[in-house]
């Protein structure tokens, strides 16, 4: 039984009012059962509105929920490489992060389009002296930007050059770490991807901003295999951390990124009065967050696993402050 003046008739804007009026006229205002084809056709009327009401509630959750959903699957089969996969593609993850963590600092500090010399040279080498603590910092203390200048000059100067054991001119020479079939595999097909590479901007110099990615990308992965050797640990002892680090960075990080998104979910509607649809608002911020997150997650990872063989209290205090 339905009463007129139920609150499902006031949502969906149903006029009962003088329905209720003329009832009231003939029976006194006693509660009577009422049998008519015009209270039929408004029950009628609004069954099919709060149908298609709730329809677009379960329509525009499950559109929502197809945005997290790649996100997800993406998360999910990267854990599932780290804790399946061997040694090697373990390791290989952790030199494709370092790579990464490098580009993204190269790349935003130059322009493939301009000259070397328009290049913030300066901040470029602050910022990878201080990715990996007391690893890069030693080593290129003596390097000014006017060093590294001189160098590219001279690699525009050259008619072609040697990419395998590449090193620029006047600069420090990366360790010999790069031994054996596969790890000389690895820095080959890095250079390969960086040829590819499709999202990077592209420009005159192009090329010189390749090499410098695979000068300062394979000096930061042979840093890193010098430290472990130097560190005699055994093979699986180094294998637990990277795979600790790699798990606890992009677990802490995908957590947050959960949080967001679900504000982001509930904040994204009010974009609508300013004529903008939601789910395209929250499908773009929802995009940005996860490369933001992603990009968060390699360079939190690098920096943990560069300071931990010199300082594991201060691989701690990194993971500490962004739980924070």
């Amino acid at each position: 039984m339905v009463s007129l003046q139920d609150e499902m008739f006031r949502k969906f804007n149903l006029d009962t009012e003088w329905a209720v009026r003329l009832i009231s006229r003939i029976t006194d205002g006693e509660d009577i059962a009422i049998e008519s084809n015009a209270v039929v056709k408004q029950l009628l009327g609004l069954q099919i509105n709060a149908e298609k009401y709730y329809f677009g509630i379960r329509k525009n959750l499950v559109e929502f929920d197809e945005v997290l959903e790649v996100q997800r699957k993406h998360i999910y089969s990267l854990r599932q490489v780290i804790l399946s996969g061997d040694s090697e593609s373990c390791s290989e993850q952790i030199f494709q992060y370092m790579q990464a963590v490098v580009d993204e600092i190269i790349l935003g500090n130059v322009d493939p389009q301009k000259p070397p010399k328009t290049w913030d040279l300066a901040k470029l080498l602050d910022e990878l002296a201080s990715l990996g603590g007391n690893l890069l910092t030693e080593t290129f203390k003596e390097t000014q930007e006017e060093d590294l200048q001189s160098s590219l000059e001279q690699i525009l100067r050259y008619g072609s050059v040697e990419v395998d054991n590449f090193v620029l001119p006047n600069m420090p020479v990366p360790p010999n770490s790069f031994r054996g079939i596969r790890k000389r595999t690895s820095s080959a097909m890095r250079w390969f991807a960086m040829c590819v590479d499709d999202t990077s901007k592209k420009g005159r110099y192009t090329n010189i901003v390749n090499l410098l990615r695979k000068y300062f990308g394979d000096f930061l992965i042979a840093t890193y295999l010098e430290v472990l050797q130097e560190s005699r640990h055994h093979d699986a002892y180094i294998r637990g951390i990277e795979r600790e680090a790699l798990l606890k960075t992009l677990d802490m990080l995908w957590k947050d990124h959960l949080v967001n998104m679900n504000k982001l979910s509930s904040a994204v509607n009010v974009r609508s009065f300013g004529h903008r649809n939601p789910l395209e608002e929250y499908k773009i911020d929802g995009c940005r967050f996860f490369i933001s997150m992603l990009s968060a997650t390699r360079r939190l990872t690098v920096e943990a696993l560069l300071r931990y063989w010199s300082s594991p209290m201060e691989s701690e205090e990194i993971f500490n402050t962004a739980d924070q």
